[in-house]
């Protein structure tokens, strides 16, 4: 199993976000989530789901892995709603399944954003960060792409080497 997963929080299964996915990883072994692709409700306090919410099987994928990184195309300024939808659900790892809330402690994060703004919006790295933070995770930084530009095959490269700097490539 691949020590990499990566959660693709775009409403388009074939979009920028997976465009910018595919050429920074191409050659590379992880497994890839995208959250349009599986039925997670929103946060509900009474933490009352149906049997059909497959936010469990996410936590399960989850734990599997090494090294975490949620890739989402900015929306209004911020991450996308799926992906906004999945960090409320983790208060469910710390009030009710405290074992799976454990189990992110020593594993690294980063963010993956692509939007059209020359760069992201001030705040927008804030809500992975303290998330990482207050689960014990690493987090280990960003990598933003303006889809309104070209990156060249050295550029990858070059952001290849410095964005998966924490693993063996």
């Amino acid at each position: 199993m691949p020590e990499m997963l990566i959660i693709n929080g775009s409403a388009r299964l074939n979009g920028d976000t997976q465009k910018f996915i595919s050429r920074l990883t191409e050659g590379m072994d992880y497994t890839l989530i995208s959250l349009v692709e599986h039925y997670i409700l929103p946060y509900h306090y009474e933490s009352s789901y149906p049997p059909e919410d497959q936010f469990e099987l996410l936590a399960k994928e989850i734990s599997y892995h090494k090294h975490i990184v949620f890739a989402t195309p900015v929306y209004w300024y911020a991450m996308s709603g799926r992906m906004k939808n999945l960090f409320d659900r983790l208060t469910d790892w710390v009030t009710l399944n405290k074992e799976a809330g454990r189990n992110l402690k020593g594993k690294t994060l980063k963010v993956i954003a692509v939007g059209t703004d020359g760069d992201l919006p001030d705040g927008f790295i804030t809500p992975f960060s303290r998330t990482a933070g207050y689960l014990e995770m690493d987090f280990k930084g960003y990598q933003y792409f303006n889809s309104a530009n070209t990156i060249t095959e050295e550029e990858l490269t070059e952001i290849r080497k410095s964005f998966f700097s924490f693993i063996s490539v």
